[in-house]
């Protein structure tokens, strides 16, 4: 049971909510949620906010506001916007309800999450890219990888780190010492190869192999090598290249699962 809100939290919430609501569909959100609306009010969010807040009162507890929210950010109920356009909602609502240790995440469902302390902190922590990666089912490993710097928008280290942990990969399943097109061409070696991602029998299997190699040197040269070596100023990446980036990161990360390690003969 999460705790009491207080009415200036409720009072907040209920105004962002009634953003991206009808009079109408608040009315069939209370009925969803079996509540009757209390409040002798006219403005939607002076609806949600009286009607919950004395529920609360009754109750000694914020268990139907939350359920409220639950079904408020159902995604059902946003078949008729674009994937950006529902992130964007939950975002303006998960800042105010980090500021109390909540959040919705990108299904639409709440959970608790630390205290944000400051505006600046729940602002940056609501950003959407988080979202927007997981939906597309971006590879763990690239949000592992680069969490704090997407969270801070700095999408120039976003996409250096991301391309990094493609050779710590290759490392980590070859032991191989080498970096960069180095242990690139070494471990995809078509002759004699450190990971295969295929039997290598055919002309066809060999290209697949080159190509694999090839794809991650373009990678390397493109980001890896121009974001540490380049002035941040000098290259510039805005989220969506970020996402375009990171999504062609993700499928070599996919592609590296699967490859099986070929031994290593002194």
């Amino acid at each position: 049971m999460f705790r009491l809100l207080t009415s200036s939290e409720i009072e907040t919430i209920s105004k962002v909510i009634s953003n991206s609501v009808s009079g109408s569909g608040i009315t069939s959100l209370f009925n969803e949620c079996n509540v009757q609306d209390t409040s002798g009010e006219s403005t939607k969010w002076q609806r949600i906010h009286a009607t919950f807040l004395q529920l609360q009162k009754e109750r000694k507890c914020s268990d139907n506001f939350l359920d409220f929210i639950n079904h408020w950010a159902n995604p059902i109920r946003y078949v008729n916007k674009t994937n950006e356009e529902y992130l964007e909602i939950i975002r303006e609502v998960n800042k105010p309800l980090l500021l109390i240790g909540l959040k919705l995440n990108h299904e639409g469902k709440l959970q608790t999450a630390s205290v944000a302390l400051t505006l600046s902190e729940a602002e940056k922590r609501a950003e959407s890219l988080s979202s927007k990666l997981r939906y597309r089912g971006i590879h763990p490993d690239i949000l592992k990888f680069c969490k704090k710097e997407y969270l801070e928008k700095d999408y120039f280290h976003t996409v250096h780190e991301a391309a990094k942990s493609l050779c710590l990969k290759i490392r980590d399943k070859t032991g191989m010492t080498e970096d960069g097109s180095e242990l690139i061409n070494n471990a995809f070696s078509t002759k004699n190869p450190r990971l295969a991602i295929n039997s290598l029998r055919t002309e066809s299997e060999r290209n697949q192999q080159n190509g694999l190699k090839e794809m991650l040197n373009g990678i390397t040269h493109m980001v890896r090598n121009v974001t540490a070596h380049e002035l941040r100023a000098n290259w510039i990446v805005d989220e969506k290249e970020t996402i375009e980036i990171l999504s062609i990161i993700s499928f070599l990360h996919n592609q590296l699962d699967v490859c099986v390690v070929v031994p290593s003969y002194p």
